[in-house]
């Protein structure tokens, strides 16, 4: 079989009919996977913003004594990171283990919001393959209930029609299951990334709202940032996690 074949209407139509009623479920937590994706994408696409520069911005504008000016640049900036400056500027004076509260508070409202719907993700990841594996199941009891009952010799072909039509819905399940995976590690990553933005950030804008000599503070987060671009992708998780 080519595989331009697969994409035929007729034939998938086919499948569907005979891999049976559980299959039904499974094509339901495809358009699910593929629409949670998407929607996860253009959120977490949007909440991404040039947060190295925005800090600096904010860090200058503190070091002029101009705090109105970093919190109207941060109020009309979009992310979790100028979230989580917005509520620091708008404190009043207060310790920083008050500040460091305040910031773990926000950032724990902003994780909520960038991680909605992976949960359901990572089920739909889960679940399809075993669905998949029930109707298999279903199918091969059926398939030999039929060789069972049947008067006279059993013709193989009459059983191997019915295996392979058992095991469409696994087929099926797999298929569901492979892209929910990848989707939901991808926006896992995106998520830590942003996660750890807040947090460094977040920390950095403590430190300059805390201290006499704020454009310290500014390149100090600026050389961190620089030497987490340098590390591996994998280590960034890792410290976001």
């Amino acid at each position: 079989m080519r595989f331009w074949d697969v994409l035929d209407f007729q034939l998938v139509m086919g499948w569907i009919d005979k891999g049976g009623i559980l299959m039904w479920p499974l094509i339901l937590f495809s358009i699910l996977a593929l629409w949670i994706f998407l929607e996860r994408l253009i959120h977490l696409q949007r909440a991404n913003g040039d947060v190295e520069h925005l800090f600096a911005i904010v860090g200058e504008h503190l070091a002029h004594d101009k705090p109105d000016g970093a919190y109207q640049l941060v109020r009309t900036s979009p992310g979790p990171v100028a979230a989580v400056f917005r509520v620091l500027l708008l404190a009043p004076p207060q310790s920083k283990a008050d500040l460091e509260e305040l910031a773990m508070m926000q950032a724990r409202q902003e994780h909520q919001r960038l991680t909605r719907r992976l949960p359901l993700l990572n089920l739909i990841a889960g679940l399809a393959p075993l669905m998949g594996l029930l109707g298999t199941v279903v199918g091969m009891v059926r398939a030999f209930q039929t060789v069972a009952t049947a008067q006279g010799p059993v013709n193989p072909s009459t059983l191997a029609g019915g295996i392979w039509e058992a095991l469409l819905t696994t087929v099926a399940g797999l298929v569901v299951a492979i892209p929910a995976l990848l989707f939901h590690h991808y926006l896992d990553q995106r998520v830590r990334r942003l996660a750890f933005q807040m947090d460094h950030y977040g920390t950095a804008l403590i430190r300059l709202l805390t201290q006499k000599e704020p454009m310290d503070a500014v390149k100090g987060a600026g050389a961190a940032e620089l030497a987490i671009k340098t590390r591996p992708s994998q280590d960034v998780g890792k410290d976001a996690g």
